[in-house]
């Protein structure tokens, strides 16, 4: 999908809440603040969101010096997931389908962000009982006759939420993907490790450090998995951003975080879907033109 006006405050908003990662010195957010609004004219609203976004974000970790300023939150809200992932265990394990009730925590585990908003409430979340919109029953169609699912990772915080839905699918070769280097608080295989994720899948390495997938930089393992899995299962925004309209079948499970990526799910559902709403969305093969 192609980015919106609406993607430049929030890019720069990102961006001055990484210095709030760093340190208080107001110089610092003057100065990230001056990049992000030089290189905004420089991009394309043509790129999807997770590019655009990410571009602006590779320089303001080099202007601050530092290449994970998000280490230490993605710790607390690892610590977080797993303590909540563990209460919600039973509620899964007690539900009358829980692979589906799995797939709806681990589309709720996705509110534990810090990329585009401000803050979350992990727990009022957790009191929801249903999606916004459902496609399950598609994903059911098409596990009967799968053996591969890629399973495409996005946040720390909610590696424990897709734990418990990755030991439902325990029947199918799983193969997860992390980001090959750090960006906000996005999972790559150190938190995955940290988790024991790696002895319920196999772990695949984008290529890239880019927030969603960059297919410019994918590493072949990659590439391969996406192209070969029968099933390809995405985690929030930003990999809604870049693999919706790609030319194969996908399934995305997300918050709906900011308006433009609202606004899209509503057009491609035929549903009017607000942000905050929760998706699970299956995105049928594009046909080229």
């Amino acid at each position: 999908m192609k980015s919106e006006a609406l993607c430049i405050p929030c890019v720069i908003k990102q961006c001055q809440r990484i210095v709030s990662m760093t340190s208080n010195d107001d110089e610092q957010l003057i100065k990230v603040t001056k990049k992000a609004l030089t290189m905004i004219p420089g991009l394309s609203l043509d790129e999807s969101p997770n590019l655009f976004t990410s571009r602006v974000i590779f320089d303001a970790y080099d202007l601050l010096g530092n290449n994970d300023p998000f280490a230490l939150v993605k710790k607390r809200q690892a610590e977080l997931g797993k303590k909540a992932a563990n209460m919600t265990k039973a509620k899964i394990d007690k539900s009358n389908d829980p692979l589906h009730s799995a797939i709806f925590y681990a589309t709720i585990g996705n509110v534990i962000d810090s990329g585009p908003q401000e803050t979350f409430d992990l727990e009022k979340a957790l009191n929801r009982t249903h999606f916004n919109y459902d496609d399950y029953r598609y994903f059911k169609e098409k596990l009967a006759s799968a053996s591969t699912i890629l399973y495409i990772m996005d946040n720390a915080g909610e590696i424990y939420f897709d734990k418990l839905l990755v030991e439902k699918l325990s029947a199918w070769n799983v193969i997860l993907a992390v980001k090959s280097g750090p960006i906000l608080n996005d999972v790559t295989e150190h938190e995955l490790k940290e988790a024991e994720m790696d002895k319920v899948g196999k772990i695949v390495k984008t290529g890239s450090r880019f927030l969603g997938i960059n297919f410019n930089e994918c590493s072949e393992d990659f590439r391969k998995a996406y192209d070969e899995a029968d099933i390809v299962l995405a985690k929030g925004h930003a990999n809604f951003e870049s693999l919706v309209d790609e030319l194969r079948d996908a399934f995305f499970m997300l918050i709906a975080k900011c308006p433009v990526v609202a606004n899209k799910l509503s057009e491609l559902t035929g549903t009017k879907l607000n942000v905050g709403d929760a998706v699970f969305y299956y995105s049928l093969v594009k046909e080229e033109t």
